[in-house]
């Protein structure tokens, strides 16, 4: 779930042309937060107090990038591809309107 909030992050705050760009750098942010986080648990496991902190130091990194981020994530955002209106498009003939079938009866 929390893979999923960032990315739903990096859509409503990257710039439409730099979305890939974004995406990115959020899967290189979570594999080196995880190579860091696992070799500092090893060097800590000698003391399960400290190791006990780590995760609650990680809640409060997050919730203190959020608390700076909430603006740009709240009322009058920018609204992410996948939610902008459609641009109307001109009416495509479904496939059966486009060749129609040719007359069968009586005088044909």
């Amino acid at each position: 779930m929390i893979i999923t909030n960032g990315f739903h992050t990096v859509d409503a705050l990257a710039p439409a042309s730099r979305t890939t760009e974004a995406y990115a750098w959020l899967i290189l942010a979570v594999g080196t937060g995880q190579a860091a986080g696992t070799a500092l648990a090893g060097a800590l496991s000698h003391s399960p107090q400290v190791l006990a902190a780590l995760p609650a130091a990680g809640a409060a990194t997050a919730l203190t990038v959020l608390t700076v981020a909430r603006p740009k994530l709240g009322p009058g955002r920018r609204l992410g591809r996948h939610r902008r209106p459609r641009r109307s498009r001109q009416h495509a003939p479904a496939p059966h309107e486009a060749f129609p079938a040719p007359a069968h009866g009586p005088g044909h």
